[in-house]
């Protein structure tokens, strides 16, 4: 995924790092490390400054776009396949089993949709 000023790429991998890019020289920034299985997916927030992590590990992480430090880990329930940080950047969404809303900067679940089966269309939402 591209930052939003498109200066930088942030990649997933197989081997449990997400990789941070120069978009324009291609040249690795650095490597965000701590997932213990492959990361599914990534996102710049909106402003550039932190990362987003989602793996098959039932984590998913914040890190600090400017030089890779871990900021927060959200533990799920299930294994992470998406994640978005909301357009202002004080939220964070997971998704999976379920679909998880939670503070960008506490880590703290403000809201879980749950999702009773895979061929149901029914929801149940939960503060």
């Amino acid at each position: 995924k591209f930052s939003r000023d498109g200066r930088r790429v942030v990649t997933a991998s197989q081997d449990c790092t997400a990789k941070v890019w120069d978009s324009v020289t291609g040249t690795l920034l650095f490597i965000l490390k701590g997932h213990r299985r492959r990361i599914r997916a990534c996102d710049f927030s909106a402003d550039g400054t932190r990362v987003i992590t989602a793996s098959n590990y039932d984590t998913a992480r914040v890190w600090n776009a400017a030089n890779g430090i871990l900021f927060l880990t959200l533990d799920q329930e299930y294994p992470v396949c998406a994640c978005a940080f909301s357009p202002d950047g004080r939220r964070i969404v997971t998704a999976n089993w379920d679909v998880r809303v939670c503070c960008s900067e506490t880590g703290e679940c403000q809201l879980t949709i749950l999702v009773e089966d895979s061929d149901s269309k029914t929801r149940k939402l939960r503060p």
